[in-house]
């Protein structure tokens, strides 16, 4: 009888537990928190209305057969989802906002600006990520220098709370500062047909160049229904799920980890372990050094608001960049549910960063800023608003962060002969259907290659 662990019940965690059922007569999946999902949750107030914390709208990848793992549900049960075609996000720079791309608009730089920048953007030599010492190099060599100090200094250093070249050259994707919107839609199309422009510019609008891929958002409840959906499936394949429970040491012999043991002080044998946290705690647990680097956390909040007007902007979610503004995501439930014409009027607002204000205080300065933007109409009033803190925050990807991370995945992966990093343990994937891509490849790869010959 062959046991695969699955440490972590996040959506990697989850995904990693169903494929692996094919190929473990036993998996079991641990968690820690209450319920599986990791930031994939969503809670309801005292009205009824309902909120999101994480990803909210669902998109299918281009494997089929990772669909049927992540959608099975949502296949069996159309009736309770919306489907889209079209992404609608909008975005914010430079005290306006833009109705119809996602990205920086580049001609909302004050004039004089906007045409250093495209001139600069244009002939920047390049420079691959991985030759790049700092964001601040890597920025300056693919974008040129007013892109740098004017959209991406700024703009860091409101979410990361960081100078450029303290930053690893990499996390301005995280954040969306990979493609910028050169102006009009004409001129943006003409750019795109160049493939030396065309990975550092967007459409103008989220029309032009359209995926064809479904989307999904649910038709009751918020997106947790996914979450209840894949442990309804891995439940019914046999996977045992713990959960409120947590590894509190491991049996390690001849490079490979061999039994786990709970916080209840169960030991479960172990032929394979997947790991979906952190890498630090599974150093921990064998006791492997870490090096002394600090990590920084930039607090993170979410402000769930209920107004009493429709919102100016249509769009599903938008991201704040400007620079003035405190929030940072603003996600629009009516107009993903398509309930914009009677209500509720309610909204989820991401915040990174700490602000010497009260609770009450910030949620004002939100709103203000909102109605600043455009976004909410000038005469809307907040019927209900409550907020939820993060408890870790977001990392600030630092380069001693991001290198004592890879340290410690290459120390497991040349370590420990049968575990499997993927998720938060990644190297390589940060956004969540990169991650399951690359949780599908490296567990089909292992899985039918050493147990189907063996």
């Amino acid at each position: 009888m062959t046991r695969c662990i699955v440490i972590g019940g996040g959506i990697t965690g989850l995904f990693s537990a169903i494929l692996a059922s094919k190929y473990f007569d036993n998996v079991t999946l641990i968690e820690n928190a209450p319920k599986c999902g990791g930031l994939l949750q969503s809670w309801q107030d005292e009205s009824g209305n309902f909120f999101d914390l994480g990803t909210h709208i669902l998109s299918e990848t281009s494997n089929q057969q990772i669909n049927d793992i992540l959608f099975k549900g949502i296949y069996e049960n159309p009736q309770d989802w919306h489907q889209f075609e079209v992404m609608k996000v909008s975005s914010s720079f430079n005290s306006a906002r833009y109705d119809t791309g996602q990205f920086v608009p580049l001609h909302y730089l004050d004039e004089g600006d906007y045409e250093k920048a495209l001139l600069q953007l244009l002939n920047a030599k390049g420079l691959p990520i991985e030759q790049a010492d700092n964001l601040e190099q890597f920025a300056i060599e693919n974008y040129g220098l007013i892109v740098t100090d004017k959209i991406f200094r700024p703009i860091m250093l409101k979410l990361q709370n960081a100078e450029l070249k303290d930053l690893h050259p990499s996390v301005h994707y995280i954040f969306g500062l990979s493609r910028f919107i050169p102006g009009s839609v004409e001129l943006a199309r003409e750019l795109k047909k160049s493939p030396c422009y065309d990975a550092k510019l967007a459409f103008a609008t989220y029309y032009d160049g359209v995926s064809d891929v479904p989307k999904y958002y649910p038709k009751r409840g918020g997106v947790e229904l996914w979450i209840d959906y894949l442990v309804e499936q891995a439940t019914e394949l046999g996977v045992e799920i713990q959960t409120s429970q947590c590894v509190t040491n491991v049996a390690f012999s001849d490079s490979k980890i061999t039994d786990v043991i709970l916080g209840n002080g169960e030991q479960l044998s172990c032929d394979h372990i997947i790991w979906t946290i952190p890498p630090v705690f599974a150093l921990k647990l064998l006791d492997w050094p870490l090096a002394n680097i600090p990590v920084r956390f930039c607090p993170t909040s979410l402000h769930h608001f209920v107004l009493d007007k429709p919102f100016i902007d249509k769009n599903f979610y938008s991201n704040v960049y400007d620079i003035n503004s405190i929030p940072f995501r603003v996600t629009f439930y009516p107009n993903i549910t398509n309930d914009n014409v009677v209500g509720p009027y309610n909204c989820t607002v991401e915040v990174l960063g700490e602000f010497d204000l009260t609770e009450q205080a910030l949620n004002d300065q939100i709103i203000l800023e909102l109605k600043s933007l455009g976004y909410i109409e000038q005469g809307a009033s907040v019927v209900s608003v409550s907020s939820t803190k993060l408890a870790m925050g977001f990392p600030q990807f630092s380069n001693a962060f991001v290198n004592e991370r890879i340290r410690q995945i290459d120390a497991l992966e040349a370590g420990v002969k049968n575990m499997t990093l993927l998720g938060k343990a990644s190297k390589k994937e940060f956004f969540i259907y990169s991650v399951l891509q690359e949780a599908y490849e490296q567990l089909t790869y292992k899985f039918d290659d050493s147990l189907t010959s063996s």
